[in-house]
């Protein structure tokens, strides 16, 4: 018998078919809900770090990380509510706070307008929290491929483990943490000493274009 038709899931009100192993956030996008995410890409494996993308379960206190939260029999979900929203936005606000600029050219990379786009959907104040930011931009890498502004990095990992899960180079990765937390290569160095081979792929999942694609920019900026 399949799999899938002993295992259904309520999603705001709807009953849903999903697959052993098959997640919440999975399941409820494949039926066409919306859930949030800013670490999320298909490609990789969940994180759940920006907890964007928690949900409410039904018998379950506090929400849960739809992205790690495997779906399970009889299982009644929420993806939307006043609290849900509210966490939201204010998660958002958090992150655009930090933000030097949300508005960046969408030929940065594939993905770049995936903030700006959820900062307008939920109405966020970019404003609202000040303080200390992390990331520094390396602009002094004069390599002629991939642009590092990194004063719009939000750490979502996404560039670090697209590198190590798709590429398998390694080329990226994380130093330090909390506000001095910062996308790095080994030893700190430029991209063209790494093991990097100037695939791309970081530019592409890049949710706010910390990380561009210059010869895209480039191309613009000598055609105006």
């Amino acid at each position: 018998m399949n799999n899938r038709s002993q295992n259904r899931i309520i999603i705001d009100g709807v009953e849903v078919e999903f697959s052993n192993g098959e997640t919440i956030y999975e399941a409820a996008t494949r039926h066409g809900a919306t859930i949030p995410t800013l670490c999320y890409d298909p490609r990789l494996n969940p994180f759940g770090a920006c907890r964007l993308c928690v949900v409410e379960v039904e018998g379950v206190r506090n929400p849960v990380a739809s992205c790690t939260t495997k779906a399970t029999p009889g299982t009644v979900v929420h993806t939307s509510s006043p609290t849900l929203d509210l966490h939201r936005k204010t998660l958002l606000e958090m992150v655009a706070s930090e933000n030097d600029a949300l508005a960046v050219d969408p030929l940065r990379g594939y993905a770049s307008q995936e903030l700006t786009q959820l900062v307008a959907q939920y109405r966020a104040a970019t404003d609202r929290f000040a303080g200390q930011h992390s990331g520094h931009s390396k602009f002094e890498d004069d390599n002629p491929f991939i642009l590092r502004d990194y004063n719009k990095c939000i750490s979502c990992y996404r560039c670090v483990r697209v590198c190590a899960e798709q590429e398998g180079d390694y080329a990226i990765s994380v130093m330090n943490r909390g506000f001095h937390t910062q996308i790095t290569t080994e030893f700190n160095g430029l991209l063209r000493d790494s093991a990097c081979t100037f695939c791309g792929q970081c530019v592409q999942t890049c949710p706010t274009g910390a990380l561009g694609d210059k010869k895209a920019l480039r191309f613009i900026e000598e055609n105006i």
